[in-house]
């Protein structure tokens, strides 16, 4: 009997650890991948297979936001749960440059994530979780402001764009790599083996690509497969849908990394896209690092990065917990990157404490029902890009967007105007007034900068690119 006592003791203190165990978490971070671009909403040119078993295995968002359209402020917003405009990082890194435009466009603060601001990187090693991280970072240029300094210990980074192979001088720490080695490949090879040397440590592990970014290069199989396969799409770039398959693939190797280590069953894994789909660079001098031709298109969506229509900041998302989020579940609710770090809390058993956060956890989302539906989300972009300088407001089904130099301000309903053809702002003026009324409160709470006038405007040269202030700055202290 004293037996049966003890291994009825054993038993029940092994089911409360395994409820209690805090999970690992891997953050699969995407850049420029669009709303539209995997076969689980909707492609049928590109091929995902991987990444669409994947959120069969758990739970997809349909109403999935990036913080801003571009990735150095999308990212500032993903790492430290705030606005990117309560930051002052409200483009990339350094920036945009129209000298002769109406509007002067905004300059961030800092090129760089100041110290001064937690990651969640900080937050859960301080929960004692060994962190990795490798791949792009793009908040800093500057080795003080790299990734290993904002919580990351273990970390191989990608320094700049720019190529997807040659990588020996991409790195940070260097690296000795064979010049045909794909970056895809190289960065999933870094997250396997960390997760080998950490596979009886609780971790955080995050796998930032620098695919699909322009210029596209992928595998020439994988590109002459695309080339051969039937055009499907708005878009067919099989460049483009080489670096999806490409990506998939790495995918799989990650998550059966985790299976062999048998890691899989208390691992939170989220894969997510920094901001909108790319449908051709801002100046058309660049389409040579696209084969010529358009990059992917986010149909039925309006727009692209580097805008605030849905094609600029709906992105996928997707995330696994084996056993806590059930399979085949998707949420409509609306949500964002900023709402990751409070997520990635409530999972490690972290109090928010005082911590300035915006995002809320996703957790309550995870069941599939639509939460706080009326939650409103923002963004300020208040460069030139592919438009003009704008701030925009989710409401509900509502979106509202309000343009510094034409000082237009655009309503549409997304339930049934998801490609924000039909503006409602003469027809629906007390919705109008109400949301114009939200965001202009917002943005007087985060601080957020505004564009100003130009004193050099010139109508006929508005349109010409120059280089950004920041980087003259930059030569010269050089």
């Amino acid at each position: 009997m004293k037996k049966i006592f003890i291994l009825f003791g054993l038993l029940l203190g092994h089911l409360v650890y395994a409820q209690n165990k805090k999970p690992n978490i891997v953050f699969i971070y995407i850049d420029d991948m669009g709303w539209a671009d995997l076969g689980c909403y909707g492609n049928t040119y590109h091929e995902s297979p991987a990444i669409d078993a994947f959120a069969k295995q758990g739970i997809r968002y349909t109403n999935a936001y990036a913080p801003a359209p571009v990735c150095s402020p999308a990212r500032a917003g993903v790492f430290s749960g705030m606005y990117p405009a309560k930051l002052g990082i409200t483009d990339w890194m350094p920036g945009h440059w129209r000298p002769y435009e109406k509007k002067l466009a905004v300059i961030n603060r800092t090129q760089y994530l100041p110290l001064e601001i937690e990651t969640f990187g900080e937050a859960l090693k301080d929960a004692g979780y060994k962190t990795g991280y490798f791949g792009k970072w793009h908040l800093g240029d500057d080795e003080e402001h790299f990734v290993d300094k904002q919580g990351f210990d273990d970390v191989v980074m990608y320094q700049g764009g720019g190529r997807h192979y040659k990588l020996s001088d991409k790195f940070y720490p260097k690296q000795e790599i064979d010049d045909e080695v794909y970056l895809t490949d190289a960065l999933t090879d870094y997250s396997c083996d960390f997760l080998e040397r950490n596979k009886d440590e609780q971790f955080l592990l995050v796998i930032s690509h620098f695919a699909v970014h322009i210029p596209l290069q992928a595998p020439d199989s994988l590109v002459q497969h695309f080339e051969e396969k039937p055009k499907t799409m708005p878009v067919n770039n099989p460049l483009y849908g080489g670096m999806i398959k490409s990506l998939d693939n790495n995918v799989k190797v990650v998550l059966d990394k985790l299976d062999e280590l048998g890691l899989s069953e208390n691992t939170f894994v989220v894969l997510y896209s920094d901001n909108g789909g790319l449908y051709q660079p801002y100046d058309l001098k660049y389409l040579e690092f696209c084969g010529n031709m358009p990059v992917t298109s986010n149909a039925p969506l309006r727009g692209e990065k580097g805008n605030l229509y849905e094609g600029g900041v709906r992105v996928p998302m997707m995330a696994r917990w084996p056993g806590k989020i059930s399979p085949n579940t998707v949420s409509n609710t609306s949500v964002s990157g900023i709402d990751l770090f409070p997520t990635f809390l409530e999972l490690a058993g972290v109090k928010k404490g005082n911590r300035p956060l915006d995002g809320q956890s996703l957790v309550a989302t995870f069941s599939g029902k639509d939460v706080n539906h009326q939650r409103p989300l923002y963004w300020h972009y208040p460069v030139f890009h592919h438009g003009d300088p704008a701030s925009s407001v989710r409401m509900g089904d509502y979106k509202l967007i309000k343009n510094y130099v034409t000082e237009e301000v655009e309503l549409y309903n997304l339930s049934d105007d998801i490609g924000e053809q039909n503006n409602l702002s003469d027809t629906h003026k007390k919705m109008k007034k109400k949301m114009l009324k939200s965001l202009e409160t917002h943005l007087d709470k985060v601080k957020a900068d505004l564009p100003t006038d130009n004193p050099n405007f010139d109508q006929e040269k508005r349109l010409e690119w120059g280089v950004h202030p920041d980087k003259h700055e930059k030569k010269a202290n050089k």
